[in-house]
């Protein structure tokens, strides 16, 4: 695993993670405590069908609603909130939606909105094969 693989130097490791699938918690922890950069890839969640999305969760709607934001810049804002090794790659299909990832920086989630996005269940972020 990856404490074998510290003394090597690793300096990022980049794994499926969001606020619907946090499979890998204790790494992203192991990460963070060694100073090592998270960078998820599907930080909304699944890109296939039949895996879970943060933009489909009622109370990440809702949560955006009360910031004046959409769902998936709070999913994004999320993942900056859990850890501070998190470095953010999303998808951009042009520029509004490049201003929209950047914006993600300015949103600020206060405890009690944490603790109401970390209370969504955590679903496999696994590709079901076959």
């Amino acid at each position: 695993g990856l404490r074998r693989a510290l003394p090597a130097g690793v300096v990022c490791v980049q794994n499926a993670y969001s606020l619907v699938s946090r499979d890998d918690e204790d790494m992203l922890q192991l990460c963070a405590a060694e100073s090592i950069a998270w960078v998820p890839f599907f930080p909304l969640g699944g890109a296939f069908p039949g895996l879970p999305k943060a933009t489909d969760e009622p109370a990440v709607h809702a949560v955006a609603e009360s910031l004046g934001a959409t769902p998936s810049q709070v999913g994004l804002a999320w993942l900056l909130h859990h850890a501070p090794n998190v470095l953010l790659i999303p998808g951009t299909a042009n520029a509004a939606h490049l201003e929209a990832n950047i914006a993600v920086s300015e949103i600020t989630l206060d405890a009690a909105t944490l603790a109401t996005l970390d209370a969504i269940e955590s679903r496999s972020n696994h590709v079901p094969i076959g």
